[in-house]
């Protein structure tokens, strides 16, 4: 029994410190979506706040936006980032600056194009860092993600949706546009394909299914929407989706 006991504390120790390294990885890849959502959701409100449309909403919006934003930059440089990680942290923060003061400007075509371009940026970082931990996820985790990439796209479809009525009809905004709706659709793809979801997980999807077709015209303008239409389209499927990630974030805990 002596030899056998420091085995077994080995093992058991070996376990619970795999669990903290899994644990710490998956509120990395949280942290990184979490920008990568909340770049789209600003810059979105941005747009709604200049056209007057939801004003208090998109003010809301924003404000909590760049708390959100400023926390997890923190959280970011707490953890254990090598240079390359590091280097994208700085470029994040440095963003995230150059974004608030961008709002406190009056707004311009300028600032609008400057809105964009930092959504982008912020956007492009958060995904390099996410997908440092998306590789060798579990099938629950995955799924998280997959959740995660729903709500970035409807953030995102809203948010091009938004600028070209601000006045950015470029055709590159239209092709990012056209984009997100083919990158929802592949996401919305696996959701449909998982077997595992509760009964009111799936009422969920379902709903989702039932009502996608219909937002996929407003965003794309087929059916002349007005804005505040759009808004509540996003809102309405978020909530669906969220119910959704709440389900795999539980599942994904469970398994660590």
């Amino acid at each position: 029994m002596r030899t056998l006991l420091p085995a077994l504390l080995l093992l058991l120790w070996t376990s619970t410190a795999t669990a903290s390294v899994d644990q710490h990885a998956l509120l990395m890849l949280k942290t990184a979506k979490n920008i990568e959502f909340v770049s789209q959701k600003v810059a979105k409100a941005y747009f709604y706040r200049h056209l007057d449309i939801r004003a208090d909403q998109a003010d809301q919006e924003i404000q909590e936006g760049l708390d959100i934003l400023q926390q997890g930059i923190r959280d970011l440089k707490a953890s254990s980032l090598d240079n390359e990680a590091q280097n994208v942290a700085t470029f994040l923060t440095s963003t995230i600056d150059e974004l608030a003061q961008t709002l406190k400007k009056t707004y311009n075509r300028e600032t609008g194009a400057l809105m964009i371009d930092y959504s982008e940026s912020l956007m492009e970082g958060a995904k390099l860092l996410s997908q440092r931990h998306i590789i060798g996820r579990s099938p629950e985790e995955a799924m998280l993600v997959e959740t995660e990439q729903l709500i970035f796209l409807l953030e995102r479809m809203n948010k091009y949706y938004i600028a070209h009525k601000a006045g950015f009809k470029n055709y590159n905004n239209v092709v990012q546009l056209e984009q997100a709706v083919k990158d929802f659709e592949a996401s919305l793809a696996s959701v449909n394909g998982y077997r595992g979801y509760s009964q009111e997980a799936r009422q969920s999807v379902e709903n989702i299914n039932q009502f996608w077709p219909i937002a996929k015209e407003f965003y794309l303008g087929e059916k002349g929407a007005l804005p505040v239409i759009v808004l509540a389209s996003t809102d309405r499927l978020e909530k669906e989706v969220r119910t959704l990630g709440a389900y795999h974030q539980t599942a994904a805990a469970r398994g660590m």
